[in-house]
């Protein structure tokens, strides 16, 4: 779990922002007041001692600012240390002030206003069980940083011309991708939403896509792909001797297993992690409904698939392939589906050891 702590780091007052053997710092120097001496800080406290000019407002705002991560690690514990340190890297400084709060906006407010109706669509996303809804709340933020009234922007205003200022826009900054596949997504749902005033037509044939700086960037380069000669090499090493700086061998062998099963099975990660051995037919094959597309889809068992799963077999007290998910424990996470984002965000980071 992501730790926080108020620290004297270099001469200087930072958040430290960690987990595990990860370290992250934020400099809070800009919030305090009267330029304290530091003699007075009482690291177990976390808090300057009474003798220190200005103590009670440092205190306070030094509290509030940690608040606003501690906050942030309570409602979304599947985002790492770096995530939460990179959250607000690029919003305006905090001084304590919270976090934007959303409004419930009725049907004749967000129907000819795209800022209004973007807050809709991210509360909406919200309540979906596994919706990534903060992808819409970071274009929501970014629009009103970088268009003026965005918030009061309406519909009626969407052209080819104007669609292409927002291209440019989003193409000066980071992410132009992200943000331009969230802002069409919230333009496809306004178009079908009868309650809106906003059809596709509006913007002809507008494409993000022509206007992406980094189009022309992948060009005559290798694809970011595993060659023939190094899944064979992978497909072929030996457990034991991978990853030694690992000391959890039995984690490491499911991290293999798991990559492998994949492999023969061209199942996504978010689907073998929740396959049971109820999914196993009679005609040897297993069968699996889809967490993307909802469809059910049945594939032969191979001979190193059948390995795996005889490997692990009543490991798992709920019955599922992998001994990885936990039902009891997943009730009791708010975030929807935490033990599989963080099982992939430790497996990533073992590839990468791995692909080294």
């Amino acid at each position: 779990m992501v730790k926080l702590k108020i620290i004297i780091r270099s001469g200087a007052l930072v958040l430290r922002i960690s987990e595990n053997k990860d370290r992250f710092y934020k400099n809070v120097k800009y919030l305090l007041k009267g330029n304290p001496d530091l003699k007075h800080w009482k690291a177990d406290r976390e808090q300057f001692s009474g003798y220190s000019p200005f103590y009670q407002e440092n205190n306070q705002a030094l509290s509030d600012f940690k608040q606003i991560y501690w906050k942030l690690v309570k409602e979304h514990p599947e985002l790492t240390a770096r995530q939460i340190s990179d959250y607000y890297k690029h919003e305006r400084r905090h001084t304590g002030s919270e976090p934007v709060e959303f409004a419930e906006w009725t049907v004749d407010q967000y129907a000819n206003c795209i800022g209004h109706y973007l807050e809709v669509i991210t509360l909406r996303e919200k309540a979906k069980s596994g919706c990534n809804y903060e992808g819409y709340y970071k274009l929501l933020q970014k629009c009103r940083r970088e268009f003026p009234g965005f918030d009061t922007m309406p519909f009626s205003t969407l052209d080819y011309n104007k669609m292409v200022q927002i291209a440019h826009t989003f193409a000066k900054g980071k992410a132009y991708v992200h943000h331009a596949k969230r802002f069409r997504a919230m333009l496809g749902k306004a178009s079908k939403d009868k309650d809106v005033l906003f059809n596709l037509s509006q913007i002809g044939d507008f494409r993000f896509c022509d206007y992406n700086p980094g189009r022309y960037e992948i060009e005559g380069g290798e694809p970011d792909v595993l060659s023939a000669e190094e899944l064979k090499a992978f497909l072929n090493m030996s457990v034991e001797d991978m990853t030694p700086q690992y000391k959890d061998r039995k984690m490491v062998e499911i991290y293999y297993d798991f990559c492998v099963f994949m492999f023969h099975s061209f199942f996504a990660p978010c689907d073998i992690i929740k396959a049971k051995w109820s999914n196993i037919t009679k005609r040897g094959t297993i069968a699996v409904k889809r967490k993307k597309t909802h469809r059910l889809v049945e594939v032969p068992v191979t001979p190193v698939m059948r390995q795996i799963i005889n490997k692990y077999k009543g490991q798992s007290k709920d019955g599922y392939i992998f001994p990885i998910m936990d039902d009891e424990k997943e009730k009791t996470y708010k975030t929807k589906d935490y033990t599989f984002k963080k099982f992939r965000e430790f497996l990533n980071k073992w590839l990468k050891v791995v692909g080294r």
